[in-house]
């Protein structure tokens, strides 16, 4: 396991599927067990992570294939909805241990990633059918819509409906 820097605040070489479930679990202990430094960590992780799979004003996020701290380019295709749903899991519960703006505007992000403000512009929510894409490769959006993408997609839209309320 790679040592956590500034640079790279993972604990692994590599991120690859549904990462910020690992800053989530971290950001709970941390609150749960009253350890500062663990809070701390897991709030650190999940900014760089946030940071990390942003491009502009919109999410990029990490493929399943991952990418490695020391790959210069980060591949932008096959994006899947359970990455943006574990990042929106995450900010809500940051949010909840913070109370830190900034968290509820992210999980706005992944709301508005699903509607399209995405790298490919399109929307992975299809209104015809009320289904999720499952993915998204470039500028286009996969045909399939599987049950893990369109609960994922439910789930993000759920923490858009109770942040509007």
């Amino acid at each position: 396991m790679a040592v956590a820097s500034a640079e790279w605040p993972w604990p692994a070489p590599r991120l690859s599927y549904a990462n910020a479930a690992i800053a989530e679990a971290i950001i709970v202990c941390g609150h749960y067990l009253g350890d500062d430094r663990l809070l701390s960590n897991g709030l650190r992780m999940l900014t760089w992570l946030l940071a990390t799979q942003t491009r502009g004003s919109h999410l990029s996020v990490i493929p399943p294939q991952g990418w490695g701290r020391d790959e210069e380019r980060r591949p932008a295709a096959d994006q899947r909805p359970a990455e943006v749903a574990a990042l929106a899991d995450a900010c809500v519960r940051a949010g909840n241990v913070t109370a830190d703006d900034r968290w509820p505007a992210a999980v706005r992000m992944c709301v508005a990633w699903f509607l399209g403000d995405n790298d490919g512009k399109v929307p992975l929510f299809d209104e015809r059918t009320g289904g999720c894409s499952d993915g998204l490769a470039g500028v286009e959006r996969s045909r399939n819509q599987g049950a893990e993408s369109t609960l994922a997609m439910i789930s993000v839209l759920q923490h858009g409906h109770r942040l509007a309320a």
